[in-house]
């Protein structure tokens, strides 16, 4: 968007904002504040098609140049099929017919505001505009155009959630509630090993090291697909210790060995059976027994929502509560990143004893005056 700005000699100059979003103004003045705003929209339309490496290239629709790059991407299907949606509810409306070669950088700040002002989450938009810019990265990558207009832009931080875990009061609640010893070591191994859903559902039994008390986490169940994946979320493969009276339970559900899982792996063959199933051996969904089991366990424990995920959560603070390093519980959790750790760690021990004796020393000069 090009603008004229009045200069102390009363003539005018034309301002806009090149193909990387920065500031420019003409060396030229004119008396006429008109003159100037129509000079500077033509310097900035010139830099627009500038950005295009191939004019020509520019010229094709963003969403021509997506469905191209779109099988491309080295990324999960999951990941695939949550994007799928996000392109087609909220960037295809904007920008599949849109030239990308004349995409700014102001347009892209405009479309994440009108986002985020429609209702869409703080969370969703980030991932939108992510989207949109390693789309035009690799528009980029492929010479197409010649700068990424979405790179590096700033939105406003979501919302922290708040993360949900129970006490050992609340646990012991909830525990109580369940039907079946089955579902008692379903929840036991989620709270005391911290799997996600997915990998607990595809824990295999060659993976359980009863001797060791270890159980390897390494196989996941994708629930949407009804595979198994051969690695875990971010690609970490992890040894979590298993308690010795969860293994003592766990050893006397595991007599017989079905010698397959009787699920399709996307890699390699299965050599064992799962370690928890259903009562009828299949495997595990966290759509079917959170309905039948959980929530109306956690409704008649009276704790307030809390899902099964929540339980991983609840082994972390445990864990830092009686003062396992924080880093160590990022390793069991399978981080990736320490980042992604540093949401726990306000439960870990502090120094308030210290804070507390230093605000209560004598010596304090004396309040006079009313308070209020």
């Amino acid at each position: 968007m090009a603008w004229a700005e009045r200069l102390d000699s009363g003539r005018y100059r034309g301002v806009y904002r090149d193909g990387h979003g920065r500031r420019r103004s003409l060396d030229q003045t004119y008396t006429h504040k008109a003159r100037a705003e129509r000079a500077a929209g033509a310097a900035e339309e010139k830099a627009r098609r500038s950005m295009a490496a191939d004019p020509d290239a520019g010229r094709r629709p963003w969403g021509e140049w997506c469905d191209e790059w779109w099988p491309t991407r080295g990324v999960e299907d999951s990941t695939r099929r949550t994007d799928a949606g996000r392109r087609a509810n909220h960037l295809d409306p904007r920008w599949a017919k849109i030239p990308i070669g004349s995409i700014r950088r102001h347009d892209v700040k405009e479309w994440a505001a009108a986002l985020a002002k429609s209702g869409t989450g703080p969370g969703t938009v980030q991932h939108c505009v992510r989207l949109l810019s390693v789309s035009l990265a690799a528009a980029v990558d492929a010479e197409i155009i010649t700068v990424n207009p979405a790179s590096g832009i700033k939105l406003p931080p979501g919302a922290q959630e708040v993360e949900r875990f129970l006490t050992r009061e609340e646990y012991d609640a909830v525990v109580a509630q369940l039907p079946t010893t089955r579902d008692h070591l379903i929840v036991h191994t989620l709270a005391f090993t911290g799997m996600r859903w997915g990998e607990m559902a595809g824990w295999h039994r060659a993976r359980f090291v009863p001797e060791r008390g270890v159980a390897r986490v390494v196989e996941t169940f994708e629930e949407k697909s009804g595979l198994v994946k051969a690695y875990p979320k971010g690609r970490r493969v992890r040894d979590v210790p298993v308690p010795a009276w969860l293994v003592n339970m766990l050893g006397e559900a595991l007599e017989d060995d079905p010698g397959s899982c009787g699920l399709e792996h996307r890699v390699g063959v299965c050599r064992s059976g799962l370690v928890l199933t259903t009562g009828s051996g299949t495997v595990l969904r966290d759509s079917n027994w959170s309905g039948r089991v959980w929530r109306p366990a956690v409704e008649r424990a009276g704790i307030g929502h809390c899902r099964p995920h929540d339980l991983r959560h609840t082994y972390a603070s445990w864990l830092l509560q009686d003062g396992v390093p924080l880093a160590r519980v990022g390793k069991l959790l399978g981080h990736v990143s320490p980042m992604t750790t540093q949401k726990y760690a306000h439960l870990q021990p502090g120094d308030d004893e210290s804070v507390l004796a230093a605000l209560g020393a004598p010596g304090l000069p004396q309040v006079r005056g009313r308070v209020g």
